[in-house]
Parts: structure tokens; sequence; C-alpha cells
């Protein structure tokens, strides 16, 4: 539960209505919202003299190789939201700007949806209850004696089942993401070798256009292949698959991936849990289930379910100090099948000791 403190919001956009809009969205809640001016140094010097808790700073301002997410985020230290459209030179650069620093986005395309509505309000809160204080949010002392419960495992080797077909991999990797998430999967997958040798499945909450701006951008940092996954291909070691916007994406027991749209589930679609249910029932494959930052709960029913079909998955998830938000990571652990909690930057060497030094 997010304690609704005054909290100071900026816009910075060029488009009245879009401020009126967001204005109106948040009257109901004690947040002071205030524009800016469109000039980059006069925006960038009133909200030094504001220190807001949130901006949301339209995608319409950020040029092409623009230095001011990293003033925003890295020097300033506030919390930034992207509002864009869904048009794939707004997606494009909107993706840029959350592998960069940037929390969350918010499409004002959607604005005049209740739904969304109360998204919006959502993403603002959580964001600025995610304001670091000297670089260190303030509830990491539990989460470290969380850590040392539980000391690192290794995985075992498993005697493969005969499916027809000899796989070219013996494990899996699933992750699962929300707000904060292109950030965090770019730091975790750039850490892999170009001859990682098991594939790589992810569900990011995304819109449709999104996420195949984030795989471009991801397969063009990391040394694996990173796509948008698509209907009816086998996996393959070394490639990351990124469930598409809309749909829901499983992996079935010949090892390829199938989309669909169905219902959301939690309000999701793609949804983490059923991606994890599916390779839950993948008997021939060591398992490594991640939860990065994001907000909410899904995945924590997928991990259980993991580890109710093998004892052996290991489950690893961010660490509040570092997740933007930590609602899913914090209900992946309320489980209790969670085997590490670890920082950001030491996930990908995790997967790589799991997954690459098994037995050794």
């Amino acid at each position: 539960m997010i304690d609704i403190k005054e909290i100071g919001v900026v816009i910075a956009t060029t488009a009245d209505l879009i401020a009126d809009k967001l204005k109106a969205i948040v009257e109901p809640l004690p947040i002071i919202v205030k524009k800016v001016p469109h000039n980059k140094e006069q925006m960038i010097d009133q909200i030094k003299r504001t220190k807001p808790d949130v901006v949301l700073l339209d995608v319409a301002l950020i040029e092409e190789d623009d230095e001011i997410i990293t003033e925003i985020v890295m020097l300033l230290n506030i919390p930034l939201i992207i509002l864009s459209s869904g048009t794939v030179h707004h997606t494009a650069k909107t993706v840029n700007a959350i592998t960069n620093g940037a929390s969350d986005f918010i499409l004002y395309d959607n604005l005049d949806s209740p739904y969304y509505q109360d998204e919006v309000i959502n993403k603002i809160l959580h964001v600025a209850a995610s304001l670091t204080v000297n670089g260190q949010k303030k509830s990491t002392i539990q989460l470290e004696k969380n850590r040392e419960q539980k000391p690192p495992r290794t995985m075992k080797r498993k005697k493969k089942a005969s499916i027809g077909v000899k796989l070219p991999f013996d494990s899996i990797v699933a992750i699962g993401t929300s707000t904060g998430g292109p950030k965090a999967l770019q730091i975790v997958l750039s850490s892999l070798p170009k001859t990682f040798p098991a594939p790589i499945v992810i569900v990011q909450h995304m819109p449709s256009g999104f996420t195949k701006s984030l795989a471009d951008r991801l397969d063009n940092i990391c040394r694996i292949r990173v796509k948008e996954a698509v209907d009816g291909e086998k996996l393959k070691p070394a490639t990351a698959y990124i469930a598409p916007g809309n749909y829901h994406m499983i992996v079935n027991r010949q090892y390829e991936i199938t989309t669909f749209i169905g219902a959301e589930r939690g309000g999701h679609r793609p949804s983490v849990n059923t991606l994890f249910e599916s390779v839950a029932e993948l008997e021939e494959v060591n398992k490594l289930a991640i939860i990065l930052t994001g907000m909410g709960k899904d995945g924590a029913i997928g991990v259980r379910k993991m580890k109710e079909k093998d004892k052996d998955t290991i489950v690893i998830v961010e660490s509040e100090e570092t997740a933007v938000i930590h609602g899913m990571p914090k209900a992946a652990i309320q489980t209790g099948c969670v085997t590490e909690v670890v920082r950001l930057e030491h996930i990908g060497e995790r997967i790589i000791h799991h997954i690459m030094k098994r037995g050794k």
C-alpha cells in the first residue's frame, strides 16, 4: 500500500490538452502538479528549484542523443515517466529512454479510458515511492536479512526424457518483469556471453509495438540474440525471446513458442504466470526463473508452480535496493519458493553460474 503523502509532479509537454488531462486524472489525490518551460535549460533549472518527486516528460521533447534523461534521473535523482503515443517513431524513442534510466511510460492516447486512468495514478504513486535517499532505498535492511537466510544453490543436471527429438540445450531461463524492466533486462542480458547455452523466454509488461522496439534495441546491445517471439518458432540457445505486447506466450512440450490472445490475467497480457506455468511442465530441462522489478504480483503463482513441479528449479529475484518497483519480487519472495535475492548488477553472473557452471 502506497502512503499517499503530498507529492510533487512536474509535467513537461508542449501539448496543453495532455497536461490538462493528466492534471484532471490526479486531481483527487494530494498531488501538486506544475508545468515547466519547453526550453531544455529552463526546464532543468526549474526542476532543480522545484525538486519534484516525479517528472512526466513528453517523448516529443527528447532529441536524438539527448542527455536530458541522464540529467533528470542520474544527476538530479528524480524518477522519470515518459509520455508517449503508440506510433513507431515514439515507441523507439520511448524504449530508448526507459533503457537509459526512465522508470516507465504513459500512453497519452489512452488517457480518456477510466481503466487506464487508474493505471496512470498507480504508475505515478509507485514511481514516486521508488525515490532513493542518499542512493539507497529506505527498506533495504530487512531484505539483506532475507538474502542471508538461504545460501546459493547449484542446479542439478537432469537426466533428459525422450521427446522424440534431441534438444540443443539442457536448460531454460524464464524472466518476468514490468515497471523498470527494460533497463533491468539490458543490464542482465548484456552480461551474458555469445555462447550462452540456453534459450531465454521473457515477459515484459508492455503494449503492442513497444516489445518489438525493445527487442531490437537489446539485440543491438547484447552479445546473445534478442528478438520479439514469433508463434511456432523453436527455441534455440543463446537467444532471448520477448513475448509480443498484447499476446500471452507459452512454451509447449515440443519446445516451440506459442503466442495467443486470451483473456488478460491479473490485468496483464502477456502474463508472467502464464509463461512460467508452461515452463513448469517441461520435464527434460533444468529451469531457472528470474523475477525482476515490477508493480503487482504477476509471476508469484508461476514461481510456485515451477517449484511444485520441479523442486530443483532455481528462482532468483531482484533485491529491493535495486528494483525500481519491488512489488513482483516481493510477491515471489512471499511464496517461500525463492532461492536467491540478488542485486540487479549481479543477476547475470548468477545466471551464468547456474546454467554454465553446474557441477563445478
